[in-house]
């Protein structure tokens, strides 16, 4: 029964190292396998065949598998640094072309976020509206930015009435929500915009399908989808256009679907609802919505800044303020925004972090030209990579839920951004002191060098190695006025050989 039990647990280890011999590359597998082998022989005669044996058997059987489990991190070694492989070689932590790679990685998963939540797309995106300079939306004095209606449906009316030598054309709409009766008893509440019938022909908005017999209801609203709202709740039915659904107790007619993407105001809109102004003027006097209008181009000009107030005076002599604020402004607010983000973190970079990147020898004739300057090629790369990065981040930040206001989404964006650049910049920049000026692979092995007791007469800190033998790197611990930033050293042929094909650890 004993030899019964010690072959099984023998069994038992040799398999755990088989297992983890997988790891191994083949050209070692033998020799690696056959070194574990008699390792394990020596563990298990030493710790079962002592005399006065003070470990219990299952107490032997748990230091014998913890020894076996010890091969899966040699193994993996062995697999991360494999001389032979180029490509792991290439991609090995610390290689200038797995910090490309990891960066790129990250723009492309944030490009893929941003482009895949609807309301940050659109924020990416230019305006999809053809006159977007000469379009103002028109809100009370101080709300430019409000994502709540703003406007009376009489002061509209006012405007529509009264404007005509300023705006060649003004439209209203009104957000609310309705129970919209579809086929096969289905029914939805849905965020339905009621505004006026010359709403998307202000903006030039695209309609993908448009109904042909539309003169054959005339009696019924025109009522236009939105292009999600007409895959989710009608199945993307090619054939809507025509259709006569219910919405709010009325017969509505459905007009056809708009493109996607072409809603960039306030309000995430399933449909609108387009009326007369016989039908539109129902809505109540005091009813709130939001108003747009064509300014007149012989009328004035729109500032640089896409922003103007304009003041009535009303019956009894007092003054109603608004603020007309450009689509087109509206629309590049967060690329403007993110610009000047960056900007700020440019001027902000150099009272935060040291700019220099050590001192390397400039009549270094050994290295070509090529080699020097791919050193800066690799760090402008790096930073060509974070800035798109932080901008989608950014962006994903401030615009992914519908339920934050564009004035928060700015203030998301900005105090992301901001910071995120400065700890970027100075992650790229100690990053690239760290590395090697010939190879650009991250140093390693630090050591300590001197004493600080004689900081005055011999230099003291640390010193880093390159693996591929190019050179050492100093590091002082205090600056001095004859050492006060990092050092690189430069070793000569006669050095290759103590590096070559050799790793000195994992990167």
């Amino acid at each position: 029964m004993r030899i019964r039990r010690f072959a099984h647990s023998l069994f038992m280890s040799r398999a755990i190292l088989r297992t983890a011999a997988f790891l191994v590359p083949a050209q070692q597998r033998d020799e690696w396998l056959t070194e574990w082998r008699s390792e394990l022989w020596y563990v298990w005669h030493t710790r079962n065949g002592k005399p006065g044996d003070l470990y219990r058997k299952e107490q032997v059987k748990g230091d014998v598998v913890a020894f076996c489990l010890g091969a899966f991190k040699d193994g993996f070694w062995l697999r991360q640094n494999d001389a032979c492989s180029i490509i792991r070689r290439a991609f090995r932590l610390g290689s200038p072309s797995r910090c490309v790679f990891v960066l790129t990685m990250l723009w492309a998963f944030c490009l893929t976020l941003a482009f895949s939540l609807p309301r940050v797309r659109r924020a990416i995106l230019p305006s999809p509206y053809r006159d977007s300079d000469s379009l103002v939306m028109i809100s009370r004095r101080g709300y430019s930015w409000a994502s709540v209606p703003t406007i009376q449906f009489a002061e509209y009316q006012s405007w529509k009435n009264n404007t005509e030598h300023l705006f060649t054309d003004v439209a209203f709409y009104q957000p609310i929500l309705m129970r919209v009766h579809m086929a096969r008893n289905k029914t939805a509440e849905l965020s339905i915009a009621r505004g006026s019938d010359n709403l998307f022909e202000l903006l030039q908005t695209p309609i993908e399908s448009t109904t042909p017999n539309r003169a054959n209801h005339d009696h019924a609203v025109g009522l236009i989808l939105s292009h999600e709202a007409w895959r989710k709740h009608f199945g993307a039915d090619p054939n809507i256009a025509g259709q006569i659904i219910d919405v709010g107790g009325q017969e509505v007619v459905v007009v056809g679907v708009a493109a996607s993407d072409s809603w960039r105001l306030p309000g995430e809109m399933d449909g609108w609802l387009l009326e007369d102004q016989q039908q539109l003027a129902k809505l109540p006097s005091r009813c709130k919505g939001f108003m747009l209008a064509q300014v007149r181009a012989s009328s004035f000009s729109i500032p640089s800044d896409g922003q103007f107030e304009m003041t009535v005076t009303k019956k009894n002599g007092d003054l109603d303020r608004y603020d007309c604020l450009s689509l087109a402004e509206q629309s590049q607010e967060p690329f403007f925004l993110f610009l000047f983000a960056l900007a700020l973190a440019c001027l902000s970079v150099p009272a935060t972090t040291a700019l220099p990147l050590g001192e390397y020898p400039a009549n270094n004739d050994r290295l070509p030209w090529t080699t020097r300057i791919r050193r800066w090629i690799f760090l402008l790369t790096k930073i060509a990579l974070i800035v798109p990065i932080i901008y989608f981040v950014s962006i994903d930040l401030a615009y992914f839920s519908g339920s934050i206001s564009p004035v928060y989404s700015q203030y998301i964006q900005l105090g992301t951004s901001f910071p995120a650049f400065l700890f970027a910049f100075r992650w790229a920049l100690r990053d690239q002191r760290k590395r090697c000026p010939v190879c650009l692979r991250l140093l390693t092995h630090p050591a300590r060098v001197g004493q600080s007791s004689r900081n005055f007469l011999a230099w003291n800190g640390t010193e880093l190695i390159c693996v591929e033998g190019h050179g050492l790197l100093h590091v002082p611990d205090i600056p001095t006025s004859w050492f006060s930033s990092q050092r690189w050293l430069y070793l000569d042929a006669s050095w290759i050989e103590l590096f070559s094909g050799a790793y000195l650890g994992t990167l």
